[in-house]
């Protein structure tokens, strides 16, 4: 009888050690987190990504194996990308790899617009866009001229804005062409509409591409009464159809140009878009 009370009181200070290594060991675990969120935010990674950052090297580190047994086979499993390899991509050397790195929006563009039919060979180029079954679920609408105070009133009307006799929503008028994407999806059934939308925004990114290429300034701009009533109205939209926003387009001030230049704004790390299984 003693005997047996003797080996209960074995198990159960046996199970108190190893709940206290447990317990430290988790501490441990969150304490090296911590640090490296830090340091990745130090190191310029925002909030989210920091820590998005930190549990990846947990992962990759020793320690997590040594903190959490039971994951052991997680982290072996879960190496991340390999880049020993060197890479042999030329960002600067290929033209188009480096206008993708080096395409900035210009909020204020010059009154030069390329022509429609500059606009026609651009979209030609647009065409390409990954597009699930061939669907075209997109187009582009062109306002030059008088159509854009007409964008302005019928944005007033959205918002319940009342001017005065003379006054107009200059908005619209920060360039001399805007361009409306439109997202015009067809019922498929392997072909979801979110899936229709994203083709429409891929289209939409291409053509700021092409235009930065072809030397031109752009800017997307959307806002919340891009599908307000009087504003589909004005575009002719279809009840399936979305307003994706606007391309205001015109030659690059010079300003601009020299600023772009001298710029040593760094693109984002790529390590934090890029992962394995």
């Amino acid at each position: 009888m003693g005997r047996h009370k003797k080996d209960k009181h074995k198990e159960k200070k046996h199970r108190h050690r190893s709940g206290q290594t447990a317990e430290c060991a988790e501490k441990k675990a969150g304490k090296l987190e911590r640090e490296r969120a830090r340091a990745h935010f130090l190191d310029g990674s925002t909030g989210p990504w920091a820590k998005a950052l930190a549990a990846q090297d947990a992962r990759q580190s020793p320690e997590a194996s040594e903190a959490d047994p039971d994951s052991a086979d997680t982290a072996h499993t879960h190496r991340g990308p390999d880049y020993s390899m060197p890479s042999s991509i030329d960002i600067v050397g290929d033209p188009v790899l480096y206008a993708m790195s080096t395409r900035r929006s210009i909020s204020k563009v010059d009154p030069e617009t390329p022509s429609d039919s500059d606009l026609l060979e651009l979209i030609r180029a647009v065409s390409s866009v990954a597009d699930h079954k061939g669907l075209r679920p997109w187009r582009f609408l062109i306002l030059r001229g008088d159509d854009r105070h007409r964008l302005g009133a019928a944005l007033d009307e959205a918002a319940g804005v009342v001017r005065e006799p003379g006054e107009v929503n200059r908005k619209p008028l920060r360039a001399e062409l805007l361009l409306a994407l439109v997202c015009s999806p067809t019922e498929h059934e392997k072909v979801p509409e979110w899936e229709q939308r994203a083709t429409a925004a891929g289209a939409g990114h291409l053509l700021e591409l092409a235009l930065w290429q072809a030397g031109w300034g752009v800017m997307w701009r959307s806002g919340t009464l891009a599908n307000t009533p009087p504003v589909r109205r004005l575009h002719r939209l279809e009840d399936s159809e979305l307003l994706m926003g606007w391309f205001y387009i015109g030659a690059v001030p010079e300003r601009y140009r020299q600023r772009l230049a001298s710029s040593t704004r760094p693109l984002p790390s790529p390590e934090q878009f890029l992962d394995t299984l």
